[in-house]
C-alpha cells in the first residue's frame, strides 16, 4: 500500500473549479473503485467524484463549502500497489475523522448529513421532502432518486463502448435518475469483472443475463451500440426505443491506429495520444495512470473484443439489416469531427432512424449533447426527424 494525495478530477470541458458540497467516505474507510468519494457542483451542475482505483481514505483535505481548483489536493489515500507520495503542497489543514463507532445506515446516523444522490438531493428538495424521512436502497443505504419520486418507469440501459467503463457516461446517469428511471450501466464483456467472451453472440447474452425485469430503454455507445441492437432484437416489445451514440457497423473503416493505439499503450504518454483521438479533452497525470492500470488489467478482453469488431482499419459488423428488423423507435448520433469513424455512414441508417449531427463533436456525441440524449432516451418518444446542432 501506498500513500496517494488524490486530486480534483475534470469533470466537464468547462470546468476549471467546484464546490464541494458533501464527503461520503470518511477517513478511515475502504472504497471499491467506481465508488463516490465526494460530491461536488461545478459551474453546471452537480457530479460524483469517483474513486478511480480501490483504497482506504487517510484524510480529508477539503471541507463542504471549499471552493476546489482543478487538479487541487482534495484527499490523502492507501492505494494498493501504489508508490507513497509526498505531502500535498496546498496549505488546506486535514479535516479531522470522527471517533470510529459501531457502523449504522449512512441515512440514518444522528450526525451525519443522509448519504443521497445529488439526483435525490434535487428530488427531494422539489417535493419538500426530508431525506431523514427515507430509507435509501442504494450501495450501503445511499439514498437513490427513485427513493424520493418512487418511479417505476422503464430501466434506461447505457452500454458503454471499447476499451470505456462506466465512469465513461459521466453525469448522464444521474440527470436520467433524476428524471425519474432507474438506470444500469453495466460492464461491456471483457471489461471490469465482466469475463472475456469468444463471440459477439456470447456478449449479447452475457447482457442479457444481466437485464431487469420490465421494459427498457437503451443507449449504445460505438461497439456497445452494436451490442444495444443486438439485445434489442432479442428482447423483443421489452425495448421501448434505442438511442446510438456513434455506432460502428454502419460503414467500412474504422480508425486502426485508435485501436492499436489503445491496446499497446504502456505510457500515460502513449495513453494520452489514443484518448486525443476521441475528442476528450486532457485527462490530469492521475487520472491518464489510473486508466492505464485499468486498461492494462483488462487488455486480454479488450483485445477479443477489438478483434471480433475490426480488423486492419476495417469494420467486421454490420448492424443495418438488424436496424431495419427493429419495431421500437431508433435515434442515431453522430459527431461530425469524428475521428475513429466517419459520420457519412449515417446514410446506411434505415429510412425511419432519427439522425442527430452534433457540429464539431469527436466519437463522444453523447457528451457533447447531454441533453438532447436525455430528451431522447428519458422523455417522451419524438418522431423520427433529422437534426444538425451546433
Amino acid at each position: 500500500m501506498g500513500r496517494v494525495t488524490l486530486t480534483l478530477p475534470r469533470l466537464g470541458e468547462t470546468m476549471e473549479e467546484a464546490r464541494v458540497t458533501v464527503w461520503l467516505v470518511t477517513p478511515g474507510a475502504a472504497f471499491a473503485r467506481g465508488d463516490v468519494l465526494l460530491e461536488v457542483e461545478t459551474d453546471k451542475t452537480l457530479v460524483e467524484v469517483p474513486a478511480l482505483t480501490a483504497g482506504t481514505l487517510i484524510a480529508q483535505l477539503v471541507a463542504p463549502g471549499e471552493t476546489v481548483a482543478l487538479d487541487q489536493a482534495i484527499a490523502e489515500a492507501e492505494i494498493a500497489g501504489a508508490a507513497d507520495a509526498p505531502a500535498p503542497v496546498a496549505e488546506v489543514p486535514a479535516i479531522a475523522a470522527a471517533p470510529v463507532t459501531a457502523p449504522l445506515p449512512p441515512n440514518r446516523h444522528p450526525a451525519l448529513r443522509p448519504a443521497a444522490s445529488p439526483a435525490a438531493r434535487a428530488a427531494a428538495r422539489q417535493a419538500a421532502v426530508d431525506l431523514a424521512t427515507i430509507q435509501g436502497t442504494g450501495r450501503r443505504g445511499r439514498i437513490q432518486a427513485r427513493d424520493v419520486t418512487g418511479g417505476d418507469g422503464a430501466t434506461l440501459v447505457l452500454l458503454h463502448g471499447l476499451f470505456d467503463s462506466a465512469t465513461g457516461w459521466r453525469d448522464l446517469p444521474r440527470r436520467m435518475r433524476a428524471a425519474g428511471h432507474p438506470v444500469l450501466t453495466p460492464d461491456l464483456p471483457g471489461h471490469g469483472s465482466a469475463p472475456a467472451v469468444a463471440s459477439l453472440d456470447a456478449a449479447v447474452e452475457q447482457l442479457a443475463a444481466r437485464m431487469p425485469p420490465g421494459p427498457l430503454r437503451l443507449l449504445g455507445h460505438s461497439l456497445g451500440a452494436v451490442l444495444a441492437v443486438r439485445l434489442a432484437l432479442g428482447l423483443g416489445l421489452r425495448v421501448e426505443r434505442m438511442v446510438l451514440s456513434a455506432p460502428t457497423g454502419l460503414g467500412p473503416r474504422i480508425n486502426g491506429d485508435f485501436i492499436g493505439g489503445m491496446l499497446a499503450a504502456g505510457t500515460p504518454a502513449a495513453l494520452a495520444r489514443a484518448l486525443a483521438l476521441l475528442g476528450t479533452g486532457p485527462l490530469s497525470a492521475l487520472a491518464l495512470a489510473s486508466e492505464l492500470d485499468r486498461l492494462q488489467a483488462e487488455r486480454a478482453g479488450h483485445a477479443a473484443l477489438a478483434g471480433l469488431s475490426a480488423r486492419d482499419g476495417f469494420q467486421q459488423i454490420d448492424i443495418a439489416g438488424d436496424l431495419a428488423r427493429l419495431t421500437c423507435p431508433v435515434a442515431v448520433l453522430f459527431g461530425t469531427a469524428d475521428l475513429i469513424l466517419d459520420w457519412h455512414d449515417v446514410a446506411n441508417l434505415p429510412p425511419a432512424a432519427a439522425i442527430h449531427l452534433i457540429r464539431g463533436a469527436g466519437h463522444l456525441p453523447h457528451l457533447a449533447a447531454p441533453d438532447l440524449v436525455l430528451s431522447l432516451v428519458a422523455d417522451s418518444p419524438a418522431p423520427a426527424r433529422r437534426s444538425v446542432c451546433a
